[in-house]
């Protein structure tokens, strides 16, 4: 039913995901006083401009809410319901080690200091809360 607990951690979801696709997700500072950050369009300089497109990470940040809504309304068919939570507890984590891997070559192009920004555990939390949504789905699977 759409009453249920995952439906909620399912909105929790959609609520932080849909909060990275707005802002900066991290902040960093170059050796010279020169700042960049991480948004959902890419690297980007001071004064806003995009220096390098980071599509992958681009394209996952915008299907995660997407699947997690679209999984809220799937709880007739809680096995399809069951594989999308699982996709996008993946994707959630795959988030991570995407942003993590730019970081890394951001890092060894310039010598950067980051500046983490709150918004930058949001995909963790997404994924335990996928995690939780998955695991309510599956002991009401159980149950029936």
């Amino acid at each position: 039913m759409i009453q249920r607990i995952q439906t909620l951690f399912l909105l929790a979801v959609v609520l932080f995901s849909g909060l990275m696709l707005s802002g900066d997700i991290i902040t960093l500072t170059a050796g010279t006083g020169t700042m960049f950050s991480m948004s959902f369009m890419g690297m980007g300089d001071q004064g806003g401009q995009i220096i390098q497109r980071l599509w992958p990470m681009t394209a996952i940040l915008a299907i995660v809410p997407l699947l997690a809504l679209i999984a809220i309304f799937l709880f007739r068919n809680r096995p399809l319901q069951m594989r999308i939570t699982m996709m996008v507890l993946l994707l959630s984590l795959g988030t991570i080690i995407l942003g993590a891997f730019y970081l890394l070559m951001f890092d060894r192009k310039i010598d950067v200091t980051i500046i983490w920004r709150i918004r930058a555990l949001f995909p963790l939390i997404s994924a335990i809360l996928a995690w939780l949504a998955y695991r309510a789905i599956l002991k009401d699977e159980i149950r029936v």
